[in-house]
């Protein structure tokens, strides 16, 4: 019986998200076919489309999903993060910082999802915000690097740009919570908009000390998966405190 229970609860868990996703996919596959694929950016817009749509039904549908994804990720980060420090002189010492680098952020993800999966939605929310504005108003109108010794292609247009659009979605946002308070959501987000990116090129000056473009190449047009949460690693404790320390603003 509880085999029968477990394989009908696996059974409709994919059958909801085969109708989540197709619904998102079918809006967005028209418009694909249009774009030019220099610089790989249909590969990465296709690649983002289906990590967007997983990891918003794991965080609003499924936390056993969630958990799973969560899991899933800390091997693959792991794999990766072993790979990129094979070479350094001090292995047990990278090893050691990899350890508090992956783990602490997965805890605070799988710990803001217990408390609030509309606080974790805000927050990814306010991650891919940020790196999309700062993506395309890098590209569009360039000007005086951010720091070209870490990261050449980052901007202080792209920052400034991804602080004002997650400084929107904090404005969207704030109308999903209890309190509401606008005010405290729009400046919140534009703090970790900022955040966003000094995590970022943390995860570009890791890069650069052992000489490599990104941490792996599972995810087409993005790289590795570390490559891909690099936002995260300081985003999620920190998103973690300021949600414990302003619950009220959160919960109802």
């Amino acid at each position: 019986m509880e085999k029968d229970n477990f394989s009908k609860k696996i059974t409709d868990e994919v059958e909801h998200f085969s109708a989540f996703a197709g619904g998102i996919w079918q809006n967005l596959a028209k418009k694909l076919n249009s774009i030019d694929n220099s610089d790989n950016l249909k590969s990465r817009i296709i690649s983002s489309v289906i990590l967007v749509i997983v990891a918003l039904y794991a965080i609003l549908s499924s936390s056993s999903l969630f958990v799973f994804l969560a899991i899933l990720l800390t091997i693959l980060m792991t794999i990766e993060w072993v790979d990129l420090v094979k070479k350094a002189d001090d292995q047990q010492k990278w090893r050691l910082i990899g350890l508090f680098y992956i783990l602490i952020p997965i805890y605070c993800l799988l710990k803001i999802k217990m408390i609030s999966p509309q606080a974790l939605l805000w927050l990814f929310m306010i991650i891919w915000t940020t790196d999309i504005a700062a993506f395309f108003a890098g590209k569009m109108f360039g000007g005086a690097k951010l720091t070209p010794t870490i990261s050449p292609n980052k901007t202080w247009v792209g920052l400034f740009a991804g602080i004002i659009a997650s400084m929107v979605i904090g404005f969207i946002s704030s109308f999903m919570f209890a309190s509401g308070n606008i005010l405290f959501f729009v400046l919140i987000s534009g703090l970790l908009a900022i955040i966003e990116q000094a995590s970022d090129l943390i995860e570009s000056k890791i890069k650069r000390i052992f000489n490599v473009k990104d941490s792996g190449g599972i995810i087409p047009g993005h790289g590795g998966i570390l490559d891909r949460l690099d936002g995260v690693t300081l985003v999620a404790p920190f998103g973690l405190m300021m949600l414990t320390a302003n619950l009220t603003k959160f919960i109802s």
